[in-house]
């Protein structure tokens, strides 16, 4: 029984292991190529950023295929809550002067090298802008997951396994 679930869990950290390390990698570059060129910075981004989301899409489907009405419900409450919640404390946080203060500091180190004033402060506000999707996308999956943990906790436990 112990193997079985060892082997689960290695095959979903097989499944997710691809974004972990693009996500890792792209930091480390980042930080690495941080004061070289800023067009290359921004085009890496938007390239991790459509494969994070592309492989999230298909573990998505994946996994949505071997449920049933009641595990599609779930997801559906999840989801749709989630997205809301965390549109709501994303906007919260964002009026946190920590925070923003915080999401500021880290577009300003990241562009202090370029060469001229005005591609710094269109890559300033591009890398803002995608820091803030990001915070938004990282609080609204927190609030799936609490949403996912509501709806189990009120339906009565733990699905079946089949």
């Amino acid at each position: 029984m112990t193997r079985k679930s060892l082997e689960k869990i290695g095959r979903q950290a097989l499944l997710i292991s691809p974004v972990v390390i693009a996500i890792v990698s792209f930091f480390a570059v980042l930080y690495w190529l941080r004061p070289h060129n800023t067009t290359f910075i921004l085009v890496l981004t938007a390239v991790v950023s459509i494969f994070v989301i592309g492989y999230s899409n298909f573990l998505a489907r994946r996994v949505q295929r071997r449920m049933d009405e009641v595990q599609i419900a779930s997801q559906g409450f999840a989801s749709f809550r989630g997205y809301t919640w965390g549109a709501g404390i994303t906007v919260l946080l964002l009026q946190l002067p920590p925070v923003t203060n915080r999401l500021i500091d880290l577009t300003d180190v990241m562009t202090a090298r370029a060469p001229d004033m005005t591609i710094r402060h269109r890559t300033a506000v591009l890398l803002g802008l995608n820091f803030g999707f990001t915070l938004l996308v990282l609080v609204q999956m927190v609030c799936m997951i609490v949403a996912s943990v509501i709806w189990h906790r009120r339906m009565g436990g733990t699905p079946e396994q089949s």
